[in-house]
């Protein structure tokens, strides 16, 4: 008798994906992943057919930028194809089938002001010129729209319980300075367990995919030198004052978020103290091990 899968998982390799696939593998949640090329459509579809998921297919595959999201904007032909063609094609071959698919968006989409600082998932984006991963992004949630088995989930600095280098913590620890900023995160040890409550009651359209209330960077990095003892390897950076005016950062607001999932969720501040607290002495050594310069 064939085993039934729940989850089919496309691009489980990157940060992200890697995230989500660790914690379907812990979960009771079965998972089949796969690394197959957005670009190709009739292999998605055998695949689907295939296995044909219980809950749906998750998508965290996608363009992020090499190293980062600047890279997008030199390369802005590569970024459609990944984060608009490629999205749309998972969308319409899940939909094709009957299948509910999430999609992995950006929170990056708004400046807070003295005048605004929340924003729900109805508030039109106001980070005035956004480059190219964060204008495509902003087009996938308006023609995803029209799919009713498609939600997009708005990540935004997701913050694992870890100093990997791609996590808000360790971005944090290595950078010389850190501006003054308070923001909404995505704690993944809080809000991955999500994904199979949105695929089962088949939520669609956007969806603020991070914890309620803000993390303030200061605060972070001086706990993280309050754990982390500074020493050759490591000095923890300097803070200067608030961020530019082109800086992503404001309050998510979770209210639709929470009323689907039918519970409250920790606060990001709660999760992140926590977080640091609990790090390991192996995980802090690690940290301080990557600092140093390679051996060649």
């Amino acid at each position: 008798m064939k085993t039934e899968i729940d989850f089919v998982l496309l691009g489980p390799s990157g940060f992200l994906g890697s995230a989500i696939l660790r914690y379907l593998e812990s979960s009771e949640f079965s998972v089949h992943a796969t690394r197959i090329r957005l670009k190709d459509r009739l292999g998605l579809e055998a695949l689907l057919d295939e296995i044909r998921p219980k809950l749906g297919v998750i998508c965290a595959a996608g363009e992020r930028g090499r190293p980062n999201i600047t890279w997008c904007d030199s390369h802005p032909v590569e970024t459609v194809d990944a984060n608009i063609t490629g999205q749309l094609s998972v969308a319409a071959a899940c939909y094709e089938r009957g299948l509910h698919v999430i999609l992995l968006g950006t929170g990056a989409l708004y400046v807070s002001s003295d005048r605004k600082r929340k924003f729900s998932e109805s508030d039109p984006p106001n980070g005035g010129s956004p480059g190219v991963y964060t204008a495509l992004r902003q087009k996938m949630e308006e023609l995803t729209a029209l799919f009713d088995n498609t939600l997009v989930v708005r990540v935004l600095y997701p913050l694992s319980s870890d100093l990997d280098a791609r996590g808000l913590l360790g971005k944090l620890a290595r950078f010389q300075q850190v501006d003054s900023v308070e923001t909404s995160v995505t704690v993944l040890d809080d809000l991955l367990p999500l994904l199979p409550v949105l695929a089962q009651r088949r939520a669609a359209g956007v969806f603020n995919f991070v914890n309620p209330g803000t993390v303030s960077y200061p605060e972070i990095v001086s706990l993280l030198s309050e754990r982390i003892s500074p020493c050759a390897e490591w000095t923890p950076p300097q803070i200067r004052g608030a961020a530019g005016g082109n800086k992503a950062a404001g309050e998510l607001d979770t209210a639709r978020l929470q009323d689907t999932v039918g519970k409250p969720l920790p606060q990001a501040s709660d999760s992140a103290r926590r977080i640091i607290a609990e790090l390991k002495d192996e995980q802090i050594n690690c940290f301080k091990q990557s600092l140093l310069p390679s051996q060649s």
